[in-house]
């Protein structure tokens, strides 16, 4: 499995315009095959800006490639489809799960994920 985790801190004056797109890509994630779990949290901040966390969990690294809509992962976001850039930053990085190997330890899913390059796109 792959686990997807986006952070960055979303801009005060685009909050409304960021969490019109993050309902767009939860509901978009949640319909695609290969999807395990997908969840959006966010730390409001006094200046009005938000910090969040993106989380997906995913089947295979093909399952990801397809939501994502290509294999560069740095390159490609997910969130913004041509809308204002939201963010004032953020990073994105992609994990392969550990799957359990019994009572010994612990081994490497059986993913492609070692291939993964981790990048910057949602």
């Amino acid at each position: 499995m792959i686990v997807r985790i986006l952070k960055g801190r979303v801009q005060p004056g685009q909050v409304a315009v960021f969490r019109e797109q993050a309902v767009q890509v939860l509901n978009d994630a949640r319909q695609r095959d290969g999807l395990v779990h997908a969840q959006l949290g966010r730390q409001v901040h006094s200046d009005g800006a938000e910090e969040i966390v993106f989380v997906s969990v995913w089947l295979s690294l093909e399952d990801l490639y397809r939501w994502v809509g290509s294999t560069d992962l740095l390159a490609t976001p997910v969130l913004g489809n041509g809308r204002p850039n939201v963010f004032d930053h953020f990073e994105v990085q992609h994990y392969e799960t550990y799957e359990s190997a019994g009572a010994d330890g612990l081994e490497l899913g059986k993913s492609a994920a070692a291939t993964a390059t981790p990048g910057s796109g949602y």
